[in-house]
Order: C-alpha cells, then structure tokens, then sequence
C-alpha cells in the first residue's frame, strides 16, 4: 500500500501528519475543543475519515509526550465513520484537548483474519520454554 485515502469532514480537520518519513505512526488531531475532568474520559472528534484498506487495521495509540492514555483504539477496514478518539485522563487535574491538539498517532497494519476452530488441549502442540506460563500480567495476576 502506496497511499491511503483520508477525507476531511469537517473544514478544521487537520490531515494527519508523519514528524519524519520513516516514522511508523501517522500523528491524528483533534478538531474541537473537549474537556475531560480528572479520572474520566471524554470523546474527541479528529474530523477525519479514513479507507483502511481490506487485510489492514488502523490502531490508535498514544503520543509519548502526552500526559493522557487512549482506549478503544481498533478501527477495522469496514468502519465509514468519522475518527473519534476515547481519551482517559489519569491526572488528577481537568484536561483540556484544543482544537488542533496532536492527541495520538494512528499506524496502519496489516492483519491475519484465520477462521477459529475450538480443539482440545491436548491438541495443541505447545513447545516446551524456559518461560513456561510466568511473566507480565500473570505475575501481577498471582500477585493479587
């Protein structure tokens, strides 16, 4: 994939941008001003739509310099609608998203779609590790 079709549907939308060439991520803007009081999450409209490609997904993430996470950050090809990006905002101060803000950064990936087929255990063919099932979120899991 060459390029991918971006529309603008609303007249202060910025198309999203790349820092540098290389960079992976596609950074996305907000187009309207949005408040999020402390430990709450509030919705911001980008003003984009975007072709995702059958085969690609696009995935929000957020910006290393932002003090804010992003949540349901999934836009599948078949999705026509606008770009809107669930920000929470972990601070115990109000957040305010200005109009024009670089409120995350969108990568376009290719996926695998394989059909599911339920099988017992003992049909896997787990290879043995060192790891085993330890690490990350088990650890913290156990350690609740």
């Amino acid at each position: 994939m060459d390029t991918i079709k971006i529309a603008r549907l609303n007249t202060t939308a910025i198309l999203p941008t790349r820092k540098n060439p290389q960079d992976a991520g596609l950074d996305i803007y907000a187009c309207q001003e949005t408040l999020i009081p402390a430990h709450t999450h509030g919705i911001t409209p980008t003003g984009i739509t975007m072709e995702i490609p059958q085969g690609y997904v696009a995935i929000l993430k957020p910006k290393g310099r932002n003090n804010h996470l992003l949540g349901a950050g999934v836009v599948d090809a078949g999705y026509q609608g606008e770009i809107l990006v669930k920000i929470f905002n972990p601070t115990n101060e109000p957040l305010l998203i200005r109009s024009g803000d670089a409120i995350g950064q969108i990568l376009i990936i290719p996926i695998l779609t394989p059909a599911i087929e339920e099988v017992s255990m003992e049909s896997i063919h787990i290879q043995p590790s060192t790891r085993g099932d330890s690490g990350g979120i088990v650890e913290q899991h156990q350690n609740q």
